[in-house]
């Protein structure tokens, strides 16, 4: 036997909720269930349009990507790799963060 299935059932449910809340909160709170249900479904129906146009863009923007030639890269990488090596030659040496204490074994048992 459920919860719902008698009017009975129901009145009392009714009852509780009104001494709970009172009698104001409810229709307010009832308006504004409404209203978010309203949102959710416009929202719901605005991820549906969007995933059903989805795969048509995805199609229009995969456009094939100009291939270059492994050769290519690797000399255009070696040029870059010149001019970092360039730039950090010609600035000063940056200042050594100085060296942590040494720690002196001892004789202390672990």
């Amino acid at each position: 036997m459920g919860l719902f299935d008698s009017p009975t059932h129901l009145l009392i449910i009714l009852a509780v909720l009104v001494v709970l809340f009172g009698s104001a909160k409810l229709p307010k709170a009832a308006k504004s269930m409404g209203e978010a249900m309203r949102i959710f479904k416009k929202e719901s129906a605005k991820l549906h349009d969007e995933d059903s146009s989805a795969p048509q863009q995805v199609q229009a923007s995969a456009a094939p990507q100009p291939v270059v030639a492994p050769q290519q890269q690797m000399a255009d990488l070696q040029q870059q790799m010149d001019a970092l090596k360039q730039q950090m030659g010609s600035q000063p040496p940056a200042a050594q963060p100085p060296a942590p204490p040494a720690t002196q074994p001892t004789n202390q048992p672990g």
